[in-house]
């Protein structure tokens, strides 16, 4: 084979791209000239060298971008953090000013009686003029409304959108109002229609934040319009 011939086959030897017929021919002419040998070894070293700064390289690029990529997940988890910071931020502010309502303290309630023929009116009113008062009924113990627990809100933002509550909130800016039918001062008509004997245990307890009132049913029967 001739040395030319030889020396331009290399490359293609070491890549394995040659036949084996051509490969049998260039290791027996390696056998047979010594120079040849030399260079394909040379050739195989400077190959080596060669591949070897190419998976340097791209273990360099695949370092990059995998630093790359790391900075980006981090970025990507900071900003979401904050995302979701923001978002709690705004949904506890948004949940203790428009839809969490606690127990009233008695100093921020007016509290009047009002009566018209034999109907007493208990109104509960927000001193604070960005609040407003809601009175929940409960019969604990009798058969009546025994138990009143007064709760307050704040009463900003009007629009519905913002505020779930804002209907309920400009309905109860005159107050609050729980009434009681009697037919007599010593006889309540109950809501199912039933008459009950009055006595001076029958009581209404009124629960604030750090304190109770009790006002007894024959006391409203005859109370002005304050109390």
């Amino acid at each position: 084979m001739n040395h030319e011939v030889f020396k331009d086959l290399v490359p293609s030897y070491m890549e394995n791209l040659t036949s084996e017929e051509t490969n049998r021919q260039m290791e027996k002419h390696m056998e047979q000239c010594v120079d040849c040998q030399e260079y394909v070894k040379e050739m195989q070293e400077d190959f080596l060298i060669e591949r070897t700064n190419e998976q340097k390289d791209q273990k360099r690029n695949i370092d990059y971008f995998k630093k790359i990529r790391s900075k980006n997940r981090r970025k990507i988890f900071t900003v979401a953090g904050s995302l979701l910071g923001l978002f709690l931020i705004i949904s506890i502010g948004y949940y203790f000013l428009f839809v969490h309502m606690w127990i009233a303290d008695e100093n921020n309630v007016q509290t009047t009686v009002q009566k018209q023929n034999n109907i007493a009116t208990l109104n509960f009113k927000s001193k604070k003029d960005n609040r407003y008062l809601l009175a929940m009924e409960q019969q604990e113990n009798q058969d009546y409304t025994d138990l009143i627990i007064i709760y307050e809100n704040w009463n900003i933002f009007a629009d519905k959108n913002w505020n779930i509550h804002s209907e309920l909130a400009i309905a109860q800016q005159g107050g609050t109002d729980i009434t009681y039918t009697f037919l007599d001062e010593n006889t309540l008509l109950l809501p199912n229609g039933k008459e009950k004997k009055l006595t001076d245990e029958d009581k209404i307890t009124i629960q604030y934040k750090d304190s109770t009132e009790e006002i007894r049913l024959k006391d409203l029967y005859r109370a002005g319009s304050n109390h």
